[in-house]
């Protein structure tokens, strides 16, 4: 029979050791002396080997109790330890956070804020991924992560979205472009010319043109990106224009595109925070979540 540890009889083992005698650990660990004795005798009758040597006078260890007594010192840095260890995932000031982010999300000054949080919080562990809004919200409803950055049009069904930021929507066009003097210009009037594709599943994918363009308009090489620099890499090449958001656009722009913006009254770019209001987040998501929530 395997024996059975338990935290109590061990520390008795130790008060033994420093006491010499099996009352007085019993009195410091809160037990009568019958009661101190009997778990003693269950563990040495487990073990099969005497933990004790019992005296008139008192009691000592054997070398078998101290063995088990200097083991239990161990196990109890350890267990220390770990409470110090939960302690900060109670608090979240440990733990591990997944986010999932559209580009325009990434782009939006997430990165400076998981900085400034990873600076405040270093024990906190942070996973970012980054996804189509589609993708985004897929993850956080199957529970590989935490949660998300998407556009607002992204279906979140039964998940929960809130306000993260809003940016204007402009065109990016080769600076010898036709529009690349207009202060504003609709989107409809944007439609003539051919734009950069963006990936099945991008939030701004409705923003590239009709989905069957006019033949005479087809840009000459077929595209599907996610990225801003890859856009902004076939816009200055003259393969056609974009709906790009103004805030992270600007920080990718090369020198021959100019951003022309766009006259809509709907034209502007909404990123939502969504969680899975099914799950409670632990407290570092809570945390992170919070701090995205007031720099929106």
């Amino acid at each position: 029979m395997n024996p059975r540890f338990d935290l109590l009889t061990l520390q008795l083992l130790r008060r033994v050791d420093e006491t010499g005698s099996v009352a007085r650990a019993a009195e410091s660990v809160h037990l009568t002396a019958s009661a101190a004795s009997k778990r003693i005798l269950e563990l040495e009758s487990q073990l099969g080997i005497a933990l004790l040597v019992r005296r008139p006078e008192g009691a000592r260890l054997t070398a078998a109790g101290r063995a088990v007594a200097q083991r239990t010192e161990r196990v109890l840095d350890e267990l220390r330890a770990l409470q110090g260890d939960l302690a900060g995932f109670s608090a979240g000031t440990s733990g591990t956070v997944r986010i999932a982010s559209n580009t325009s999300g990434m782009c939006a000054g997430l990165a400076d804020q998981l900085a400034r949080f990873a600076a405040d919080f270093p024990a906190i562990r942070i996973s970012v991924t980054e996804a189509t809004s589609a993708a985004v919200v897929e993850a956080v409803a199957n529970g590989s992560a935490d949660l998300g950055i998407a556009h607002a049009s992204a279906q979140a069904g039964a998940l929960r979205s809130m306000p993260y930021a809003r940016t204007p929507l402009v065109l990016a066009v080769p600076s010898g472009h036709e529009l690349a003097e207009r202060t504003s210009v609709s989107h409809e009037e944007t439609l003539r010319f051919p734009h950069i594709a963006r990936a099945a599943g991008s939030a701004l994918a409705q923003f590239s043109g009709p989905v069957e363009p006019d033949p005479t308009r087809m840009p000459p090489v077929a595209t599907q990106v996610t990225s801003f620099p890859a856009v902004f890499s076939l816009v200055s090449a003259g393969l056609g224009v974009a709906v790009v958001p103004a805030a992270p656009a600007e920080w990718h722009v090369p020198a021959n595109v100019r951003l022309v913006p766009l006259s809509d009254d709907w034209a502007s770019f909404e990123l939502r925070l969504v969680i899975d209001p099914g799950v409670v987040p632990s407290p570092a998501t809570a945390r992170l979540l919070q701090v995205l929530q007031a720099g929106s």
